[in-house]
């Protein structure tokens, strides 16, 4: 399957951490069907919205993100059940500082993909009836910038002339959410997982909350979640703030974190953690690896066979 530049869609959960400061951050946030139908409801809030429940959502298991924009965009797609017929939600998480202006043909690339592929997957006699339909792509930017959010909100409006053609042009709205930019009021309204992410976010990009202030910020905020929501906070806290890499004393403070939500927890935690870190070693071992025997003109094929990293991400190195 084909998609922009060239490139194959990468699978969202075998892409060898193409990009893993997002997949480990926002993007396994919103992976979480209970919170990505949290942030609809909450943060989207459409009026047609209001019936949708966690059986109607089924998280899509590809990306369209091409590899230039790679390092700083990840995208979740979910399939969503309403009034008997499928609609998509395209997901673009943008976390970078400054705003980029040729979002909206980005998203326009996006979705002609994700529509291709779902017209290919229809079988020839159902898409050749003439009451035959491509499901509604409904586009969403999650943008975590400093900067003001300045793009152009429509496709139209990214198009020269197009106040001439009305109608008869290209169009879409996306929708935005803008984590410094949202009140905070409005977030704390709730204390679900999702919403102690944003919360945190909100306040490292306004300064307001330091990586010496995780500690005290969680221990404030995270009084109620449950042990599930607690793990998978603190997992996000460690990817986005700690890139990884937790030392002694930061684990020892995630300990204390963690008491109070079950012995269990706390010990599936650390076995995470561990784990991770090993997995962690080991690539950069595949990564050094792969760089020497690249550089002595091993094919690309035996070098992924060989260290279990991607045909693309050897080429790229």
């Amino acid at each position: 399957m084909a998609a922009t530049d060239d490139k194959e869609p990468q699978d969202a959960q075998s892409d060898g951490g193409r990009n893993q400061k997002h997949d480990e951050s926002y993007k396994s946030v919103l992976s979480n069907v209970a919170n990505f139908l949290h942030f609809l409801k909450k943060y989207i809030a459409a009026p047609w919205m209001a019936d949708i429940s966690a059986d109607d959502i089924e998280l899509v298991n590809k990306s369209f993100v091409t590899a230039e924009y790679s390092n700083i965009d990840s995208d979740l797609i979910y399939k969503i059940k309403m009034g008997g017929s499928d609609i998509y939600f395209y997901v673009l998480v943008e976390l970078q500082s400054q705003v980029d202006h040729t979002m909206p043909f980005r998203l326009l690339r996006y979705m002609v993909e994700l529509l291709s592929e779902i017209f290919r997957n229809t079988d020839k006699n159902d898409r050749e009836r003439k009451d035959f339909r491509l499901p509604a792509i409904v586009p969403i930017i999650l943008y975590n910038g400093d900067d003001n959010w300045t793009v152009v909100r429509t496709y139209r409006e990214y198009t020269e002339n197009h106040e001439i053609f009305g109608d008869n042009i290209i169009n879409f709205h996306y929708l935005l959410f803008d984590v410094k930019r949202t009140d905070e009021t409005t977030i704390l309204s709730t204390k679900k997982m999702l919403d102690i992410v944003f919360l945190f976010d909100k306040r490292r990009l306004e300064n307001k909350a330091s990586t010496e202030e995780v500690g005290e910020f969680l221990e404030k905020h995270t009084p109620d979640l449950l042990g599930d929501d607690a793990l998978a906070l603190l997992r996000w806290i460690k990817h986005f703030v700690y890139k990884g890499v937790l030392l002694p004393e930061d684990e020892e403070k995630f300990k204390n974190l963690l008491k109070g939500k079950g012995d269990k927890t706390m010990k599936h935690a650390l076995e995470i953690w561990r784990d991770e870190m090993i997995d962690e070693a080991k690539r950069e071992e595949d990564i050094k690896i792969a760089r020497y025997f690249k550089d002595k003109g091993i094919s690309v094929e035996a070098i992924a066979e060989a260290t279990g990293l991607t045909v693309d991400e050897i080429l790229q190195m």
